[in-house]
């Protein structure tokens, strides 16, 4: 009798060893099933992301193995490198997207935070010419003592014609030790004009204060670099310190600069308010915000002019949506696109063009400028001057008005 429950006892434990072995062996199956199908997708997935890549890599090693194989001279393979990825930003046709060197990106990594050799010059590239556009000078510069203006258009930098590839080597060769020289072909007003101009150190200082009318602040910011931020508060706290019943904030010929100190000076400024909206490839949006505590009391003007570029629309256009000033001049430039800086390798980097700026107000900047609330032209014979008589410029005189009519 136990023999018999014994050997049935055995067999149902058998019967349980075989259903768990099955089981095990399906699941295993099953799991493997899975495991492969999630492989396969992975990797369709992966190919189908870097297929159209890896074809153009192929061009392009098949490219420098032909030249270092066969080429009569020897090459630098990081060179060509260089001139690859220089080459493809360039395709772009978008003067904003630009490849640095290695020298290049440290320069910029440093930019700012010393004085340079240069000429004192704020430039961008004028399509339509192929040149160097002057949209701004700086003063007590070699700009100003050699009489450059706003609107030359720079033709050539020690004898390299300039055009929209080289456009950023040209702008290097600009800049230089104090004391060397730089030859320049410029064209004004249909003339070319040779000039050989000495360089100078030039501090990096972009922002300047004075009172007016005994009671009106006013402020010029030639650039939004070199800590700016930093500059504008110090001067604006000189000036609130004086108790003015006025500003006025001067962005001509300002071709723009970093977005993240424009929007720290706004918010010195603005009430509650958004300020301005980042749109980018995939639509998605950043929008700066000013939570209103800094909000100015008393009325503001902005002066501004077709020079008047990037940051300074933005600084610009905010001030007018929030309603506490007004714009006095001409229409802005209309250059509403945002860069950032993609290091490469920790060989150079490249300055992409990601987004576009919107006003609070929806109004797409690029290419299309800001329109002033108070629309003033100035005299012809002054409209590409660095230095304006007081009495003859008549957007000072107007924005000068403005801040009387409402004190």
């Amino acid at each position: 009798m136990n023999n018999i429950y014994n050997d049935e006892q055995n067999e149902r434990n058998f019967s349980k060893v075989i259903i768990i072995t099955v089981s095990i062996v399906l699941l295993v199956i099953v799991v493997g099933c899975i495991l492969l199908v999630g492989i396969s997708v992975f990797k369709n997935i992966t190919h189908s992301d870097t297929q159209d890549y890896s074809k153009y890599m192929t061009r392009i090693e098949d490219t420098l193995k032909r030249i270092k194989e066969k080429y009569i001279e020897d090459v630098d393979i990081d060179k060509l490198i260089d001139g690859a990825v220089s080459g493809m930003v360039e395709a772009t046709e978008d003067p904003y997207t630009r490849y640095m060197d290695e020298e290049e990106y440290k320069e910029l990594l440093t930019e700012g935070t010393q004085t340079y050799g240069g000429l004192g010059i704020h430039i961008t590239f004028d399509a339509d010419s192929q040149s160097i556009k002057i949209i701004g000078i700086m003063p007590n510069t070699p700009a100003v003592e050699s009489d450059l203006k706003i609107g030359d258009l720079i033709t050539s930098v020690d004898s390299t014609q300039v055009n929209m590839k080289n456009y950023y080597e040209c702008t290097d060769k600009l800049k230089g030790e104090a004391n060397t020289q730089v030859k320049l072909t410029i064209k004004r007003d249909g003339n070319t004009i040779e000039k050989t101009i000495t360089r100078a150190d030039i501090l990096p200082n972009n922002v300047e204060s004075e009172i007016m009318n005994n009671d009106i602040g006013y402020i010029h910011i030639w650039s939004f670099d070199n800590n700016v931020y930093k500059q504008f508060k110090e001067e604006y706290d000189k000036l609130k310190g004086k108790n003015i019943k006025g500003l006025i904030i001067d962005v001509r010929n300002n071709p723009g600069g970093l977005v993240s100190d424009t929007v720290s000076i706004l918010k010195e400024m603005l009430p509650k308010c958004d300020m301005v909206k980042l749109v980018y490839k995939d639509q998605s949006e950043k929008v700066y915000k000013c939570d209103g505590k800094n909000e100015i009391k008393i009325p503001v003007a902005v002066l501004v002019n077709s020079s008047s570029a990037s940051a300074s629309e933005i600084l610009a256009s905010a001030i007018k949506d929030s309603k506490i000033g007004v714009l006095v001049g001409t229409k802005t430039f209309g250059k509403g696109v945002v860069q950032e800086i993609e290091p490469l390798d920790d060989r150079g980097a490249l300055a992409i063009t990601v987004a576009k700026y919107y006003t609070a107000s929806g109004v797409e900047i690029h290419k299309n400028g800001i329109e002033p609330d108070i629309a003033v032209d100035i005299p012809e014979e002054y409209s590409k001057s660095y230095t304006i008589p007081r009495d003859k410029d008549t957007q000072l005189i107007k924005a000068i008005e403005y801040i009387n009519s409402k004190k």
